[in-house]
Order: structure tokens, then C-alpha cells, then sequence
């Protein structure tokens, strides 16, 4: 019991943490809703865990039979998450508000002393969202689109959460089979399964929030790309020679193929290798160039693939695509048709008829 104890303290701590980091990121702007809701989850995770630490250190609570409540209402934030993943600026509709069913259902259910009806209900959530979840891993690649090089490990994310819930309703059901034949919860074996499981998602998670390199890259680039854009002041300043010497060195290492071809380079990545703050990346490229980093990149992309295809009009579009960096059709098209005004099959089909000719 004392080790059920401390993981759930534990899971209380950074489950906070995290809610109040996604909490910061969703002010940012972009992806707000997504990060939001994300945010929510995780208060709600913080706030079940207490409660579940309050019925170990005291049995007799009544508090325990709310952790209902918060599992349905955590859900739906869970699956909102990945939903609002769709668009930067993507916001809550009217629709969303079918989403507090089952979080109202469960309330009332306890309200009015049905408690025959609570686990249906939960049963029905767990399956209903899991299912929800497939779904969108599904057309995870279309769905997420906007996401550029990140789509790969936002569907990482997705396919741990999933897996996460399976291995979670599993487990409430044993916790469930459990209580009915007269076990204490105090000494159920599911239930600390259940809450070490929920400690390394929060783990997992905070470690890449905090790390960087992995699951929230891009929400940490847009926050970088956000607090290190000039201001109208700086906009205006004239380059320093610092600036132009920094820019030659950005200039160098976009040369080289194999770094365009990583599709999780972003700026704060860049200013890790350069040894140089992210926001003098940004403010050299946008004073002498006139740009963001993020469009000088696909620029340097584009150019790359274009050169491939010169090179080798045979080569497949899919392979020129992520030889280039790009991590999704989508965007690999958006942006060479906004460099060269057609298709990336438009313009090896004019190449190829001009090699003829």
C-alpha cells in the first residue's frame, strides 16, 4: 500500500505539471484547443488520482465513487485533443458539447443513487472513445496534416494512448470483478496496475513535453517560432553583420542533404546544433531575408526535390518526398505548389517532356 501511495503522489505531481504547461501552451495561440484540452485531462488525471490517494488513507471516504465522474469527463478531453489536432486554429463548436454526456450521466447517476448504472455507462464510454481514437489513428495522416514532419509522432502519441486505454479498461474490469467478489480495494493488485500504467503515460509524456525531441516538438516549435518572431521595432532594424554571418552559417548546414532530409528538423532543433538561442535564428533570417525559418526551410526543401527529381526522373514521388523532409503528401504538395505554381507530378511530367524534346 505504501508503494500504491507514493505512485499516485507521484502521478498527482506531474500530472499537474503537465496540466499547467499545456495549460501556458494553449494561450500561445495555435493549436490552442487542442492543447486545452489536453490540459483538462490532465487536471482531471491529477484530481482522480487525489481522490484515489484520499480512499487509500481513508477508507470509509465517500469521495471514491466520484472518480467516476472525472474518468468520463477524462475521456472526451483525451479524445478532443487529437480531434482539435485537425487545425491551428481549429475551435470548440455547439457539437462539442455532447461530449459532457457521459460526464453528466455518471453525476446523476450518483445524484440519484443509481449506481447500477455507472459502470454500463463507463463501459459504453471507454468503448465508444476507444473506438473514436482508432478511428482518427485511421486517417491519422490526412487528419493531421497541418502538422507537417510532426504527424509521425503525434500518431506515436495516439497509438500510446490507445493502447494505454485497452490495457486500462482491461484492468478496470478486474478491478470491477474484484470489489464484487468481496476484495479490499486497498490491496487490489489491478488497481495499482491501473495506476502504475497511468503513471508512465504521464511520465512518458512529461518527458517528451520537457525533452522536446519527441511527442510535443511541434507544440514547442510553435511556441519557439511565436515568443522569438520580431517585433515591428526589431523588423525594422537594419542586419548587423552578426546576423549575416549567422545566416551563412544556416546557409552551411541547409546545404547539406541529409539535414533537409530529417523531417523533425525545426528551429529549436537547428539552434541546439548551431550552439545559438532560437530567437537570433529567427531574427537574422527574418531581418535579411525577410522570411520565418520555417519558410526558408521548405524553400531549401522544394529546391531539394526539384534538384532530385532533375537528377533522377524515374525516382518515385514518395521517395523524392521524403528525401526532401517532408513527412506527409499533404504538405509536401501545399508547399511546392506554392514555390513553383504546380504539382510535384505536374512538374516532373513538364521535365520529363522537356528531356524529350
Amino acid at each position: 500500500m505504501v508503494l500504491h501511495i507514493a505512485i499516485l503522489a507521484a502521478t498527482m505531481s506531474l500530472s499537474a505539471v503537465m496540466s499547467l504547461f499545456l495549460a501556458r501552451i494553449a494561450v500561445a495561440g495555435r493549436y490552442g484547443a487542442s492543447s486545452a484540452a489536453l490540459s483538462v485531462f490532465f487536471g482531471l488525471t491529477t484530481l482522480s488520482a487525489g481522490l484515489l490517494l484520499a480512499t487509500l488513507l481513508w477508507p470509509d471516504t465517500s469521495l471514491r465513487q466520484w472518480r467516476a465522474v472525472l474518468g468520463a469527463a477524462a475521456l472526451p478531453a483525451l479524445y478532443l485533443h487529437f480531434a482539435f489536432g485537425s487545425a491551428p486554429d481549429r475551435r470548440p463548436g455547439s457539437a462539442e458539447i455532447y461530449h459532457l454526456a457521459p460526464m453528466v450521466a455518471v453525476a446523476a447517476g450518483l445524484l440519484l443513487n443509481a449506481f447500477w448504472a455507472i459502470d454500463p455507462i463507463l463501459l459504453v464510454t471507454y468503448g465508444g472513445y476507444l473506438w473514436a481514437l482508432v478511428r482518427l489513428h485511421g486517417r491519422g495522416a490526412q487528419h493531421f496534416c497541418s502538422l507537417g514532419p510532426e504527424v509521425a509522432t503525434t500518431l506515436l502519441w495516439l497509438r500510446i494512448v490507445i493502447g494505454v486505454l485497452c490495457a486500462s479498461l482491461a484492468l478496470e474490469v478486474a478491478i470491477f470483478s474484484e470489489l464484487l467478489w468481496g476484495g479490499a480495494i486497498e490491496t487490489s493488485r489491478p488497481l495499482l496496475l491501473s495506476t502504475v500504467l497511468f503513471f508512465g503515460l504521464v511520465s512518458y509524456a512529461l518527458l517528451g513535453a520537457m525533452g522536446r525531441p519527441s511527442l510535443f516538438e511541434h507544440v514547442y516549435g510553435l511556441v519557439v517560432d511565436r515568443a522569438t518572431l520580431p517585433t515591428e521595432t526589431e523588423d525594422s532594424v537594419t542586419a548587423e553583420p552578426a546576423d549575416y554571418a549567422l545566416l551563412q552559417r544556416i546557409n552551411a548546414f541547409l546545404e547539406d542533404p541529409a539535414i533537409l532530409a530529417d523531417d523533425r528538423l525545426t528551429l529549436s532543433r537547428l539552434s541546439k546544433r548551431l550552439g545559438v538561442p532560437a530567437r537570433a535564428v529567427s531574427v537574422a533570417v527574418n531581418r535579411i531575408t525577410g522570411q520565418s525559418f520555417s519558410d526558408l526551410l521548405n524553400d531549401r526543401r522544394i529546391a531539394l526535390a526539384t534538384r532530385l527529381m532533375e537528377d533522377d526522373p524515374d525516382c518515385s514521388l514518395l521517395e523524392v518526398m521524403y528525401a526532401s523532409g517532408f513527412g506527409s503528401k499533404s504538405n509536401f504538395y501545399t508547399q511546392f505548389k506554392r514555390r513553383t505554381g504546380m504539382t510535384p507530378a505536374a512538374f516532373r511530367t513538364q521535365l520529363c517532356a522537356g528531356q524529350g524534346a
